[in-house]
């Protein structure tokens, strides 16, 4: 039971959140993410504006839903919109993934074609619900696909496993 906090307190490290306006301002930032926008997007501190390249990102959504990646060092900053249900805000989920371990268990660990559907469907934005229409299967097995490509990837969640498809160009059919 102590594990199993230990492992949900570590990953809540790696992920941040921010609301703001549609126009960019920021009416809310946790800790992670006023750091996080500042090691990689050089955001000084008390700025209350998202960078610009998190605006173009965010006004591009309205098209496609893939997360951005941006990368500092040997790291990854991915962000991903959030459905909200407040008018005219925008909620963000950011993500940090660093380590070479990560890197070395996703290189090792191949994904069954149904897995690369399936990942290719999650970094399109859509739902579990949406990717069983779609493949003509149950919504519990694709949790179930989830379950599996997530450590092969060496991620914890869906953000993270669109980013790394995203990365690695599995959007395209």
């Amino acid at each position: 039971m102590l594990k199993r906090f230990h492992q949900r307190t570590r990953a809540a490290r790696c992920r941040a959140i921010v609301v703001a306006t549609q126009g960019g301002k920021i009416k809310f930032a946790d800790a992670n993410a006023n750091a996080w926008l500042k090691q990689f997007f050089g955001l000084q501190a008390g700025h209350r504006s998202l960078p610009r390249k998190v605006r173009r990102w965010l006004k591009e959504q309205s098209v496609l839903n893939s997360p951005l990646v941006a990368r500092h060092g040997g790291a990854r900053l991915c962000l991903k919109r959030q459905p909200t249900y407040a008018a005219r805000t925008v909620s963000l989920l950011l993500e940090i993934i660093t380590g070479a371990g990560q890197e070395s268990s996703r290189r090792h660990h191949a994904l069954t074609p149904r897995e690369n559907e399936v990942l290719a469907w999650l970094a399109r934005g859509k739902s579990n619900g949406e990717i069983a229409a779609i493949l003509g299967i149950k919504s519990a097995t694709v949790g179930k696909h989830l379950e599996r490509i997530y450590p092969k990837l060496g991620v914890e969640n869906r953000t993270a496993a669109a980013s790394f498809a995203a990365e690695q160009g599995r959007t395209e059919d």
